[in-house]
C-alpha cells in the first residue's frame, strides 16, 4: 500500500494506490433524501473514505455487471458485508471521473477515481483522468479488487442504493416523506 505525494512543480498530486484490499464498500451516513454516498476500503487496517453522487455509485454498480459478464468471469461473490461504515467518516476526496479496467494478466479489476478539485468554493471537474505527470493533477485513487470483490460491491451497493426514498410511479424522481409535487399529476 502506498500513499504518494508527487511534486508537480510545487503542485502536490496525492495518489493512492491500495492492490488488493481486504474492504470495497458502498455505503451511505443520513436519512433517504439527505443520504451522504461514500465508498470506503480498507488495507492492512488502516480505512479511507471517499464521497461520490448516488447517481456515480449506480453507474459505478452498472459497469461492475457489465465488465463482469463481458470477461465472463465465473468466480462466486465475496462473503457478504453488511457491516457499516468504519467510523469516524472523513472523505480524502470527493470523487470525480472513474475509470474501470480488466486486468487480463492478473484476473483483477483496477478502479481509478480522480477527485474533483476547485479552488474557493468552485468545483472543477477533469473530463478525463489526468496522467501523473500532468501539472495541477488532482488526487487520484488506484486499487486492484477481485471479481468476487466486485460482486460483493455490486450487492451490497444495489440494496444500499434501492435503500433511499421510493420512486414515483409517475415520474420517476423520489418521494419524500412530506410527499411529492408530481408534473405528470398536474
Amino acid at each position: 500500500m502506498a500513499i504518494l505525494w508527487v511534486d508537480q512543480k510545487m503542485s502536490l498530486r496525492r495518489i493512492y494506490n491500495l492492490d488488493e484490499v481486504d474492504r470495497f464498500i458502498l455505503g451511505t451516513v443520513g436519512q433517504p433524501g439527505e443520504r451522504e454516498f461514500y465508498i470506503q476500503v480498507k488495507k492492512a487496517g488502516q480505512v479511507f473514505s471517499f464521497a461520490l453522487e448516488k447517481t456515480q455509485a449506480q453507474a459505478l454498480t452498472d459497469r461492475f455487471k457489465e465488465m463482469l459478464r463481458e470477461v465472463k468471469s465465473s468466480e462466486g461473490a465475496a462473503p457478504r458485508d453488511n457491516g457499516a461504515l468504519d467510523m469516524p467518516i472523513d472523505s480524502e476526496f470527493t470523487l470525480g471521473v472513474m475509470a474501470l479496467t480488466w486486468q487480463i494478466d492478473s484476473q483483477m479489476i483496477r478502479f481509478e477515481g480522480q477527485a474533483i478539485t476547485g479552488d474557493q468554493g468552485e468545483e472543477v471537474i477533469f473530463d478525463e483522468l489526468a496522467s501523473d505527470e500532468t501539472e495541477g493533477a488532482p488526487a487520484i485513487l488506484r486499487i486492484r479488487i477481485t471479481p468476487s470483490q466486485a460482486r460483493s460491491f455490486i450487492d451490497r451497493a444495489s440494496n444500499v442504493i434501492k435503500a433511499g426514498r421510493p420512486p414515483c410511479m409517475f415520474c420517476g424522481a423520489p418521494i419524500n416523506p412530506d410527499g411529492h409535487i408530481c408534473p405528470r399529476m398536474n
